[in-house]
């Protein structure tokens, strides 16, 4: 008995002195802390995670304070410098072209659409592509946004002829000087000067950031709701050797909570759209809701720039494509 008393307290002391070893990772990311719905997601999948993992923290870097750009996060996911990241997908278009799947002008006309893609064959395409290029989508965060301009109220495509517009995108860009606009390529943050200087007479960008941004001081006329055609995905990213070190029970962990961070991010840009028109609307903004002519009109006009300019990148890019038309047609029916 004395041995086996003595075996035991070895045992007891052993595992006291080798506990699970705790990880800690960091995500960073270019938005505010505490009140970006991005930084918030984020911090809601932290904890998720660590309810279900303990052994596993993260450390969360707003506002680019790890000194990392916003557009060089995917390269340093791809490099093992960074562990995560939320991250804008249509970023990486120069690397990966097929992400530009993500951003297609026309293609996402709500939030119910694109929440009806969760588990279809077009979020395992894109995630094949990701592992290819060394990270792993964790989460699938869309947000939706609309124009605000200056001195003309814009519907259908003839609607933005001559006017000079941001559309955040290249292949935005495409679809815009087809319609007969000026393209102007500045970042969401110069909005505000571009549009008060008048380089600009409008942009297209989400709903949150026309409100934070304070667009509604030079904004006069606005769009908002579905169908709608502007509508980005940001991801949580996780760097795929990071990835791949993670046990099974962990990654079930990781799982969750990118599941319940994307039923979170839904709700705030439903929000985000009503605090977007409540507050232009008080502003004294006017708001124009596209019809679906003017949604059918700006679709076909995608259909014969951004999308051709797609389905040229790949053979992989067109079976994207196809299988998210039919998703989407699926949805809508």
């Amino acid at each position: 008995m004395l041995r086996l008393a003595s075996l035991l307290l070895a045992l007891g002391l052993l595992v006291a002195f080798n506990p699970v070893s705790a990880r800690e990772l960091k995500i960073s990311h270019q938005w505010p802390g505490e009140t970006d719905a991005r930084d918030r997601a984020a911090r809601l999948f932290a904890r998720e995670v660590q309810h279900r993992a303990p052994t596993i923290s993260f450390q969360i870097h707003p506002q680019l304070s790890l000194k990392i750009g916003a557009e060089e996060q995917f390269d340093a996911l791809q490099s093992g410098k960074l562990d995560m990241s939320v991250y804008v997908l249509p970023y990486a278009t120069k690397k990966v072209p097929e992400f530009s799947l993500s951003v297609l002008p026309g293609l996402y006309p709500s939030l119910d659409t694109v929440r009806d893609l969760r588990g279809s064959k077009v979020l395992e395409h894109l995630q094949s592509v990701a592992h290819k290029n060394g990270v792993h989508i964790l989460a699938w965060w869309w947000v939706p946004g609309g124009f605000v301009t200056r001195n003309r109220e814009v519907a259908g495509p003839d609607s933005v002829k001559g006017l000079k517009l941001r559309g955040g995108d290249r292949l935005f860009d495409l679809m815009l000087k087809k319609a007969g606009a000026i393209p102007v390529a500045i970042h969401s943050n110069e909005i505000y000067s571009a549009m008060a200087s008048g380089k600009i007479d409008g942009a297209l960008t989400s709903y949150e950031t026309f409100v934070s941004t304070k667009i509604y001081e030079h904004g006069k006329f606005f769009t908002a709701g579905s169908p709608g055609i502007w509508m980005f995905l940001n991801t949580l990213l996780i760097s795929k050797p990071v990835w791949d070190s993670l046990s099974e029970t962990e990654r079930e962990a990781f799982e969750a909570a990118a599941e319940i961070s994307e039923d979170f991010f839904t709700a705030t840009q439903r929000s985000a759209e009503k605090r977007f028109i409540e507050t232009f609307t008080n502003a004294g903004a006017k708001y124009y809701k596209f019809t679906r002519d003017d949604y059918l009109a700006w679709l076909s006009v995608a259909q014969g720039t951004a999308w051709v300019e797609y389905l040229a990148i790949s053979p992989d890019a067109k079976t994207m494509l196809y299988d998210t038309i039919e998703t989407v047609l699926s949805s809508s029916r």
